[in-house]
This record gives structure tokens, sequence and C-alpha cells, in this order.
């Protein structure tokens, strides 16, 4: 599974999570633009190894890098019988990744909180921290029954919310 502790570092020393800014620190750290949008000045979906990331919203950016991606369908012939199962196997990979970050070089920046962090957003399971003026999530979701189960990292600005969601 790859690491992005140094993309996170560099992305937590920006003013502000701009996705001009947000692109330049994927392409110094060797991520491939995948698509861009003919209404954004950068590219949206980045590939690396066996991660993608994805930067979302317009004036205030998420970045979400998916690390891990289980197709439902291609686990099981009846993904309704063994949905808990595929649940089950991304949420066991949670801790090694919480463990990675908190065990870097971000960990000491890293403010557990007691707030709901998520956004709006919905996880299986999470785990969310504050860094100053952003947030850092890693979680586990799974959007819809024809998406897939996905283990992610989350940043973005505090008090900006998830970006398809209205702010409150």
């Amino acid at each position: 599974m790859i690491d992005v502790s140094s993309e996170l570092s560099r992305l937590f020393n920006l003013d502000g999570l701009a996705g001009q800014a947000v692109e330049a620190v994927l392409v110094a750290s060797g991520w491939e633009g995948e698509r861009r949008n003919p209404a954004k000045k950068w590219a949206t979906t980045w590939r690396r190894d066996d991660a993608s990331a994805w930067i979302q919203g317009d004036r205030h950016v998420e970045v979400e890098f998916t690390l891990r991606v289980r197709e439902v369908a291609d686990e099981w012939a009846d993904p309704d019988t063994y949905l808990d199962d595929l649940y089950d196997a991304a949420v066991a990979e949670l801790p090694d990744v919480v463990s990675q970050l908190e065990g870097g070089v971000l960990g000491p920046r890293l403010e557990a909180s007691d707030e709901d962090l998520t956004g709006g957003a919905d996880f299986i399971e999470h785990t969310a921290w504050r860094v100053a003026d952003k947030v850092l999530l890693v979680g586990v979701k799974h959007d819809d029954t024809e998406a897939p189960v996905q283990l992610v990292i989350v940043l973005r600005e505090y008090g900006t919310g998830h970006p398809s969601r209205p702010r409150r």
C-alpha cells in the first residue's frame, strides 16, 4: 500500500488548499494527472502505483487519496451475502494506515478531537485529526451498492465540510 505521508506533509504546509497548489504537490511527488475538468485549471484525478487521488471542489478543495479499492462484484458473486466480510476486510487495514500516519513525520502535528470531523460524509469506520487549520481523516467508505469499498485518506480545510454537501 502506498504511503502518502510526504504528500500530506507538503499539503499541510500550504496556506490554503487551492486546486493548483495541490496539483503542484502531486506533480512534485510523482503522481500522474489522469483527467482534467475543462472548468478547472488543474487535473482532478491522479494516479500513482495502485493508488488514486481526487481533487474535489473549487475555491477550497478537498484531496482524497484512495489507497485500496475492493470491488464488490469482483469479490463475490452475491455481494449482499458477503458485504459484511468485505467491510471487515477493509476495516482491518485501517489501523495500519493510522499507525503509519501517527508514527511518521505527521505524528507530532496530529491533534485528536472529540468533534465530528467527517464533514457530513458517511464512513463505515474512520479516524480523524485536526492539524492547525486542516482536517485529516482516514476511513473506510462504501457510497452505495454499486460502488466499491474504499480505504481513503481525506485532507480538507477545517470548517469547509465535504465539497459535495452543503456547508453549514
